[in-house]
């Protein structure tokens, strides 16, 4: 055998030792086995985050959303042209913090054009949570003065919210939202 078939003899037996897969060495091998484990983890991590997306989905996406995004849009600009025929001066008092289950004080207060106080509306604040459908809810609001509107509620959750603010006088119709945002409270330590 001359030196060349012993090179090619010896290579040969060294790729069908280490890289054939034929070998049981191979799967033994620790980076081998890392790749696995962390191949194995990805897959599992993700397999959970699919699990929790389908059994936590709040239902906020509904079929039909390009029509009704469109319908939206349409409406905020009726809405907006409303608001502005009205020429209403209006103001909504929100407290500058608010805390998660604490019952604050929520005003609206209205005068028309010739600064005559809107009485005997129709008001209405929708709590929207962009996060969860379920958290949602109507807070009605009562005529407490001449054009002063109050109600006294608490936010269950924190997080973001968008309060949506309806007042009803006769055939006028009134729209305003404001995004806010639910604080937890804060403990304080003991010295």
């Amino acid at each position: 055998m001359n030196k060349t078939q012993t090179l090619s003899a010896t290579k040969k037996s060294f790729f069908q030792s280490h890289c054939s897969q034929a070998n049981k060495e191979a799967t033994k091998n620790p980076w081998f086995l890392a790749f696995l484990g962390i191949v194995a983890v990805f897959l599992i991590v993700n397999f959970i985050f699919i699990g929790f997306a389908i059994s936590t989905n709040p239902g906020l996406v509904s079929n039909d959303y390009y029509e009704q995004g469109r319908e939206h849009e349409q409406n905020v600009m009726t809405w907006s042209a409303e608001r502005n025929n009205l020429n209403w001066e209006t103001k909504i008092e929100i407290p500058e913090r608010i805390i998660l289950n604490k019952t604050d004080t929520y005003r609206f207060s209205a005068v028309d054009s010739r600064g005559v106080s809107i009485m005997d509306a129709d008001v209405t604040f929708t709590l929207y949570r962009p996060s969860d459908v379920s958290a949602d809810f109507v807070m009605p609001v009562e005529q407490i003065a001449p054009g002063l509107y109050q109600t006294k509620f608490y936010f269950p959750l924190p997080g973001a919210w968008d309060i949506n603010l309806k007042v009803i006088h006769g055939d006028d119709m009134y729209h305003q939202t404001q995004r806010i945002s639910v604080y937890m409270p804060t403990t304080k330590k003991a010295p």
